[in-house]
């Protein structure tokens, strides 16, 4: 575990400054407002991002009226989101460094691929507000049986470090088996450039063609659901995001 974290922490120094622009979903304002609205914020209240990166849907949340913390394994990823956060601090998914019940909203958004799931989520549940507090994670997940195998051989392909491939019901599961109530979920589709989504992982030029690869050759089903098209040396891909919320028993 604790090189798996170091070689987290070596991959973001390296995409710290690049990462808002590496990808569409990043700064997507319409994910992005689903995220503050499932987050249900009222103003005042105190949001916590779990992986904050940059700090950009803390920021988002901080805009509905929050008082928002970031926390992020990298101090590079939180340089940046010091810019837009009231705090932050430096520590692991895994072990929270703070006490139960204090904040309305604890929000993770593509991050869960690194973690051990059962246990944030249990952090995420012990230090949110008992009754009124809200739990809300997204991921980038399959859209059905037809993409999910060529999918997950992309992602890891793409991610050396991937430690889980979740699809929407493991994410409601999640939420379920922790004893979280009212779950709801909403979903949403952002295309990508494939050129840029990969000029982020500072691959060799061979690698990166053979991912690329993976886009242009990939099954019927898979093309179908992404809507894989080519335009200017590019391939476009969309992909499938769901936002989840759970509330505090």
């Amino acid at each position: 575990m604790h090189k798996e974290s170091a070689k987290i922490k070596d991959q973001f120094v390296q995409r710290a400054d690049t990462f808002e622009s590496s990808a569409c979903w990043v700064t997507d304002k319409e994910l992005l407002d689903i995220h503050a609205d499932l987050a249900g914020i009222h103003k005042g209240e105190s949001a916590l991002e779990v992986c904050c990166g940059t700090g950009v849907v803390g920021q988002r949340l901080a805009l509905a009226g929050a008082k928002v913390t970031g926390f992020d394994i990298s101090l590079s990823m939180l340089k940046h989101a010091r810019q837009k956060l009231r705090f932050c601090v430096n520590a692991k998914a895994e072990h929270f460094p703070f006490a139960d019940n204090i904040f309305d909203v604890v929000i993770c958004r593509q991050a869960f691929h690194f973690l051990d799931t059962p246990l944030v989520v249990k952090e995420m549940l012990r230090v949110v507000k008992p009754s009124t507090g809200r739990i809300v994670i997204s991921q980038i997940v399959p859209f059905g049986q037809e993409d999910s195998d060529w999918l997950f051989q992309i992602h890891r392909k793409k991610q050396p470090l991937l430690k889980n491939f979740l699809h929407e019901d493991d994410l409601k599961d999640l939420l379920k088996n922790a004893g979280c109530k009212d779950i709801v979920s909403r979903q949403h589709y952002v295309e990508e450039p494939i050129n840029n989504w990969l000029k982020d992982t500072f691959f060799p030029q061979i690698e990166i063609d053979k991912i690329k690869d993976m886009f242009v050759n990939a099954p019927h089903g898979y093309k179908l659901s992404h809507g894989i098209r080519c335009a200017g040396g590019d391939v476009f891909d969309t992909m499938r995001w769901v936002v989840v919320r759970g509330k505090k028993a």
